[in-house]
């Protein structure tokens, strides 16, 4: 009778080695053998990480054009060249959004573009006992900087046409949660390395929340 061996690895010491190369079954601690879901194998190395914009009743301030201006971002990521990003879920909500303009949701990647004067923000691991930082530099409500010289792809781009401002006492409901997710495509989008991730949320004078869930992952391993 044959014995089965694996390496009981969860959060340290993951090995990720060269095409074709023999590995032991990965184990989690309790012996458990790892064919979970890939992602929540990423997740338990602490691999996903979540960035948000404005907390609680402290909304951001989105980009004010009533459409989408290349130079302004509402979220910029940048990616060195030591990793690969997949973006997993990227969600706005918008608490007001001005006077009769469009409000256009755009999530781009591409290469060349520089952040403007913006709010800093340290991605959060997924598993922070894993010891896994991002090497990511992710910004929100960028002021006027450079916009993309190429752009790859247009991941997703969500939009409402003019919308009436919203006052106290008034009963006009209209969408205000927008929402990029890889499961609604099926596809894992890897973007990097030594690119940027950029997205915009703009409206005529839109204040709101972005969460930005992705995995990033060392270029070699993917």
């Amino acid at each position: 009778m044959s014995t089965i061996k694996g390496k009981a690895r969860q959060t340290t010491s993951i090995e990720r080695v060269s095409e074709g190369a023999d590995v032991y079954i990965r184990m989690l601690r309790d012996g458990t053998v790892g064919v979970a879901d890939l992602i929540a194998l990423w997740s338990l190395e602490g691999r996903i990480f979540t960035g948000t914009a404005g907390s609680g009743s402290s909304p951001e301030t989105f980009g004010a054009t009533g459409t989408y201006d290349a130079t302004t971002f509402d979220m910029h990521l940048a990616i060195p060249s030591s990793v690969v990003v997949i973006p997993l879920e990227y969600t706005v909500v918008y608490e007001a959004f001005g006077t009769i303009l469009l409000v256009e949701n755009v999530l781009q990647y591409g290469t060349g573009s520089v952040v403007g004067t913006a709010t800093a923000d340290i991605p959060t691991s997924s598993n922070p006992n894993a010891g896994v930082a991002s090497k990511c530099t992710l910004n929100f409500a960028s002021a006027t900087g450079t916009a993309l010289t190429t752009i790859a792809e247009e991941l997703w781009h969500d939009s409402l046409q003019p919308v009436i401002t919203r006052a106290s006492a008034e009963g006009n409901v209209v969408k205000e949660r927008f929402s990029y997710n890889w499961k609604d495509t099926g596809v894992l989008q890897t973007v990097g390395p030594s690119q940027q991730l950029v997205a915009f949320a703009a409206a005529q004078a839109g204040t709101g929340f972005i969460k930005f869930v992705y995995a990033e992952l060392p270029v070699g391993s993917v």
